[in-house]
């Protein structure tokens, strides 16, 4: 039996598309689910009693942080395997079986996830986790100040991120996304779940990383497709950014203390210098409609889209002919603000370099 564990805030029509997603998807798969909500308020929490298949519901007054909300559905749960999910995931036809497979196949496997796509016309591929380290987090702000190392770094994490979204069998990683994860009983109890610490974000990052020091592998099944529509509950939170804040600053703390006076010192010192990455991008101004990107010939090409001006990370949409536009629904999920992006040729040669921001419609 599979148990499925579901975190909620505050997203009950995600909820309900995820669940029946993955009963559908399930088969003949013997599944339990468990439900979390973590303080979802007014009408969200009546939308709750009217799931579409059966679970069982733990109402939570306040919101009690992801971490200690996944604690409490595994807590509950009775399945030896578990899948922890977001609300915002929509379940393909065949990716819970293709992960169980793999779970249970591939050697010293402690986990997996599934290869993640944007939109539900898979038109983006969502990036791959990454560990993230004080240094790796200094060479970001290094590439705001310099456009060749910009564009070295960028070249060099586009390389291991084509190796990742070409992956025809099951690749190793050094971290999985928390949006959706599979695993055992087993994993959960040698490592003690998720640390609590963390309100949200980096406890996933801080699971994986324990979870490779018990000597086990995380893998990435790219024969299980999801659609994720990424940061849709942390949306409806009031500081998502202070939370992002606070948990990297506990995850360097835990893991990296040695180094981590280092790292504030020389990220102070180099984010005193100017940002050169905005002149690399045509300014499209504000717009309220999806951009129609020209792009000119009708040779194989790559774009990236990111909220962030390294492109790292970046989602990414393969694609043949001279224009591309970005999906309605997609961007129907984004956010307001800026946005980037940049189309490469096959041979992954900057074709050309765009900006804008998402304003009202």
């Amino acid at each position: 039996m599979i148990s499925v564990v579901a975190v909620n805030y505050n997203s009950s029509d995600l909820l309900k598309a995820c669940l029946a997603s993955v009963v559908s998807t399930a088969g003949d798969i013997p599944l339990e689910i468990i439900v979390v909500d973590s303080g979802s308020t007014g009408k969200e929490v009546d939308r709750l009693s009217d799931l579409p298949v059966d679970a069982e519901l733990i109402l939570n007054r306040e919101n009690i942080g992801y971490a200690r909300a996944v604690n409490m559905g595994v807590r509950k749960s009775r399945g030896d395997v578990i899948l922890i999910t977001n609300p915002d995931v929509l379940y393909m036809p065949g990716s819970i079986q293709g992960m169980l497979k793999a779970l249970q196949e591939l050697p010293r496997c402690g986990a997996v996830e599934p290869r993640s796509w944007w939109d539900e016309g898979m038109t983006f591929l969502l990036p791959p986790s990454e560990f993230i380290t004080p240094y790796r987090s200094l060479k970001e702000v290094v590439m705001r100040a310099s456009p060749s190392v910009h564009d070295a770094g960028l070249r060099r994490w586009l390389r291991r991120a084509l190796r990742y979204w070409l992956s025809e069998g099951p690749c190793k990683r050094e971290m999985l996304s928390g949006a959706c994860i599979m695993t055992t009983r087993k994993i959960m109890d040698v490592t003690g779940g998720f640390d609590e610490a963390f309100p949200l974000y980096f406890e996933d990052a801080d699971w994986c990383l324990r979870v490779r020091r018990k000597g086990y592998l995380l893998y990435m099944v790219p024969d299980a497709d999801v659609v994720h529509y990424y940061n849709q509950s942390a949306k409806q939170l009031e500081d998502p950014d202070e939370k992002f804040r606070y948990s990297l600053n506990l995850f360097f703390r835990k893991h990296f203390r040695g180094r981590l006076y280092l790292y504030i010192q020389a990220r102070r010192f180099i984010n005193g210098r100017r940002n050169r990455t905005g002149g690399m991008y045509d300014d499209l101004g504000v717009l309220s409609e999806p951009p129609l990107l020209e792009l000119g010939g009708d040779a194989g090409k790559l774009l990236l889209l990111s909220p962030v001006d390294t492109l790292i990370p970046s989602a990414a949409a393969f694609f043949e002919g001279d224009r591309l536009e970005v999906p309605g629904q997609l961007w129907a999920l984004l956010s307001e603000g800026r946005y980037f992006a940049r189309a490469f040729t096959i041979d992954l040669k900057c074709h050309r370099s765009w900006s804008w921001i998402k304003g009202r419609g």
